[in-house]
C-alpha cells in the first residue's frame, strides 16, 4: 500500500511539473469563438494533446524513478 501511495504522489508531482513545461514549450492553437453579437473569445483547442503528452511523460519518468530508486 505504501508503494502505491508513493507512486501516485510522485506521478502527481511529475505530472504537474511536466504539464507546466509542456505548456511553456508548445504554443496552444486558438480559434475565434463569438460569445455574443459583439464579443469574440479566443478558445484553445489542443489541450487534450497537451494533457496526453504530459501524462505519458510523467508516467514514463515516474516508472523510471520508481524502478531506479525504490
Amino acid at each position: 500500500m505504501q508503494e502505491i501511495a508513493s507512486f501516485v504522489l510522485i506521478l502527481a508531482v511529475y505530472f504537474l511539473g511536466i504539464l507546466a513545461i509542456v505548456q511553456e514549450v508548445s504554443n496552444p492553437k486558438y480559434i475565434n469563438f463569438r460569445k455574443n453579437s459583439r464579443e469574440m473569445v479566443r478558445v484553445p483547442v489542443n489541450y487534450g494533446k497537451i494533457l496526453a503528452v504530459s501524462f505519458l511523460l510523467a508516467l514514463l519518468t515516474t516508472a523510471l524513478a520508481y524502478y531506479l530508486f525504490i
